[in-house]
């Protein structure tokens, strides 16, 4: 693409500030609704479990979206399919509190998972603006912003909870996501349809790729395994950690303190790790190689995490802070790299199939993180168990950025 020739840098990092705070409203929807789960179930007659399995539905929504999302952006342009996740995002959120019906709850939540359409469009907007020495930096912060609003939508509710009732959070986070939208579709640019450069970067992934073709290339497969423990990781600290917080006995006003835990621990992980991704990718010729080294520290801080949250003496609140901020800090490591690694690889035709393709399918992560961790075990209590899982995941994606690593060699 050639955006960027057009574009000064200043106006680049516009378009990375706004798309983050859109991302973030989107993603804060997550921990509202977590922090009134209890009270919803009261008013809808509907059971905690089947409200936090609505949860897991538009995780699995999330997904399917996700691996839409490059054909679509494709066909409708960047504009048409902001619009199309927008609609998704709100409509949902101003309905939800009133909704008593089980399959109408369920589709509501179904449609505001379609939201996350737009989430490889803003990627893709980001990387043909931005100068390619701060694509890693660049891609950090906005996945650093945008994931924050697991953190941040808890804090919000915690506080419209207090001050204005369960439901003025719902309405809040929904009306804060239609003005920055509107103020995100005046202010930036449809780069859908500028000019392709078809630039080989993988012997094995050149443009005009099949899904087919696709589906049969190994590196991509790593690509997702490396990347699961990361989707997996965030959405149990965003929806999982709330419920853990009130088990052990917190009210909501201190579970809305830990969520700044969690907003700083996102935030600060992807700066850094963006940051030494550029560094490293300057300094070595084998530019992929290097953010596949960076992105492989992530899974090892999530295994110590992990360890933490399942031995340590959480009754002491600055102690479980610390654990919720590592688990965080860890979790989103591989947000401030992973996306920049794909340039790397794929070519300008082939990256918004990729991108799409790759992060719905490592988004797997969402819809598996609150039915194991949460349903499953931290339901009935075993919430060891559920931390121990991640300890698991970490490992697999560590073996599969080690696999990377050897075959960029």
């Amino acid at each position: 693409m050639n955006y960027k020739k057009n574009i000064s840098q200043k106006k680049a990092w516009y378009i990375v500030f706004i798309s983050s705070l859109m991302g973030c409203s989107i993603s804060a929807a997550f921990p509202q609704f977590s922090m009134t789960v209890t009270t919803l179930a009261q008013e809808t007659g509907l059971s905690e479990e089947f409200l936090l399995t609505g949860d897991t539905i538009k995780s699995a929504s999330i997904v399917l979206a996700m691996l839409c999302s490059g054909f679509i952006y494709k066909k409708f342009g960047a504009k048409i399919t902001f619009i199309f996740a927008l609609v998704c995002n709100t409509i949902p959120q101003f309905l939800l509190p009133f909704i008593s019906s089980a399959s109408i709850f369920m589709a509501l939540k179904i449609i505001q998972g379609f939201a996350s359409v737009i989430f490889p469009v803003f990627l893709l907007i980001i990387i043909d603006a931005i100068s390619e020495k701060q694509s890693g930096l660049a891609t950090a912060i906005f996945n650093g912003i945008f994931y924050s609003g697991g953190g941040i939508g808890g804090t919000l509710a915690g506080f419209f909870i207090a001050k204005h009732g369960w439901i003025s959070s719902y309405f809040s986070l929904g009306i804060i996501a239609v003005v920055i939208g509107v103020i995100w579709l005046l202010t930036v640019k449809d780069t859908s349809k500028a000019s392709v450069s078809a630039e080989k970067k993988l012997d094995n992934a050149s443009g005009g790729i099949s899904p087919l073709q696709l589906l049969k290339m190994p590196v991509v497969w790593l690509l997702i395994i490396s990347f699961i423990s990361t989707t997996f990781v965030i959405q149990a600290i965003t929806v999982d950690l709330p419920l853990f917080s009130q088990w052990l006995g917190y009210d909501d006003i201190t579970t809305g303190k830990l969520s700044t835990a969690v907003t700083i621990g996102l935030l600060t992980a992807c700066l850094v790790s963006g940051r030494i991704s550029d560094i490293v990718a300057l300094r070595m010729s084998n530019k992929a190689k290097a953010r596949i080294l960076v992105m492989a520290i992530g899974p090892i801080i999530i295994a110590i995490s992990s360890l933490l949250l399942i031995f340590a003496d959480l009754s002491s609140f600055s102690l479980f802070y610390f654990a919720a901020f590592l688990f965080s800090f860890g979790g989103s490591w591989g947000f401030g790299t992973f996306y920049s690694i794909l340039p790397e690889i794929f070519d300008d035709d082939t990256l918004p199939i990729v991108t799409g393709f790759v992060g719905g399918v490592g988004d797997l992560g969402m819809p598996a993180a609150p039915l194991l961790v949460g349903v499953i075990f931290g339901a009935k209590g075993m919430w060891h168990l559920g931390w121990a899982a991640c300890i698991v995941i970490a490992i697999l994606s560590l073996s599969a950025c080690l696999m990377l690593y050897r075959k960029n060699h």
